[in-house]
């Protein structure tokens, strides 16, 4: 059997006091910032500015716009923004600076692109998107599209008329 004796001066005690009290102050000064993301997620008070870490977060963002998503990414990959934008880019970008984002910082950078399958479009439109390009946790563009030839694409902020593409109602019965 090993026995240890240690001398314990009331220096120590009181530093020892201290040092456990720092360190619990430190852990609730740090927690409730996690649970205030996930109240925020609950609440659906995700915007474009929050951080987004978990697909539970980056769901509430487009639920949070009116976009009804299906949970589970239908792509997640890795991609490079060019160092130099040409026109697509630019005009792309400028869809980005409309709802508050720009990606000219973020020239020659990588970034994962999410892509969400919407639900339901207002107009009908099957096979639309919804895509979010984030670096380091934080929304850097995002878009609503289609792949259509006669496609589409425009920011999460925008939703087009509910109305057919004719404009008519049908009559009721």
């Amino acid at each position: 059997m090993i026995v240890f004796a240690a001398k314990v001066s009331v220096k120590k005690v009181v530093a020892g006091v201290l040092a456990f009290g720092a360190v619990a102050l430190g852990a609730v000064w740090f927690v409730p910032a996690a649970g205030t993301m996930d109240a925020q997620v609950a609440s659906g008070e995700v915007d474009m500015n929050s951080k987004l870490k978990t697909n539970e977060q980056r769901v509430a963002l487009l639920e949070s716009y009116g976009w009804q998503v299906n949970p589970e990414p239908r792509s997640e990959r890795e991609v490079q923004i060019p160092k130099t934008f040409d026109d697509i880019y630019q005009a792309y970008n400028a869809i980005q600076l409309e709802q508050g984002l720009d990606l000219t910082p973020y020239q020659g950078k990588r970034a994962t692109l999410y892509t969400y399958e919407l639900l339901s479009y207002p107009t009908g439109e099957q096979g639309v998107i919804a895509n979010l390009l984030i670096r380091r946790d934080r929304l850097i563009a995002a878009d609503i599209s289609s792949a259509e030839s006669d496609g589409f694409v425009h920011g999460l902020t925008e939703s087009p008329s509910g109305e057919g593409s004719d404009g008519a109602e049908e009559p009721s019965a």
